[in-house]
């Protein structure tokens, strides 16, 4: 288990500047819905959806068209990627973002280092939804910035999204200490030459 007295060390051991942090399943408990809303999306287009257990095991922190794509591959489905990526937007948005919470242990952290280190959001979700659960849950202005899908080519496990917060706030990667909970965020991070923190190892307080 990693307690904030490990992240301090690690913060001053390694000249740590910019602290990034992941939004779904690391700053919001926001997995289930959006299975919840991947799933109205398919159903909508009046086809099954995998279990809900599989979508967090396989795809957690994966960019939605990459997940997508890879169902679609395996349930031999023809779709319209960028068009189902959008109705689900649009789910999430109206049904399920208000139920949205802050994970408390990720957010002691946060509390601890806001106005002391420099702190941005780096997702593989959809910014203006990103944006919306921060600001409703109060709590977007701890963060400097918040980078998404939108500002990238490529989605995590893709190490973009983490290169784009370090290049915009002019940190080298070695300077910056990710929090991510899922293996395709930990993937991203390695492949950014970034340390990272697995949230689900933090010491509850």
């Amino acid at each position: 288990m990693i307690s904030q007295q490990t992240i301090n060390d690690i913060i001053k051991t390694h000249d740590i500047q910019l602290l990034i942090f992941d939004c779904d399943g690391t700053l919001m408990e926001t997995l289930s819905l959006h299975y919840q809303a991947w799933r109205d999306a398919f159903i909508n287009e009046g086809l099954a959806f995998i279990d809900e257990e599989e979508f967090i095991r396989e795809y957690a922190g994966v960019s939605g068209g990459r997940m997508v794509a890879a169902v679609a591959a395996k349930l031999n489905y023809t779709l319209d990627i960028k068009k189902l990526q959008e109705y689900k937007k649009k789910i999430f948005l109206e049904r399920y973002i208000m139920q949205v919470t802050p994970i408390q242990k990720t957010f002691a952290i946060v509390r601890q280092y806001h106005g002391k280190l420099p702190m941005v959001v780096a997702s593989g979700g959809a910014k203006e939804a990103v944006r919306q659960m921060l600001h409703l849950n109060e709590v977007l202005d701890y963060f400097k910035q918040v980078f998404a899908i939108e500002d990238v080519n490529h989605g995590k496990p893709a190490p973009d999204v983490f290169l784009k917060a370090a290049q915009d706030q002019g940190i080298l990667p070695e300077n910056c200490l990710v929090f991510e909970d899922h293996f395709a965020g930990f993937t991203a991070a390695e492949s950014a030459g970034m340390r990272y923190i697995d949230v689900n190892q933090l010491i509850d307080n």
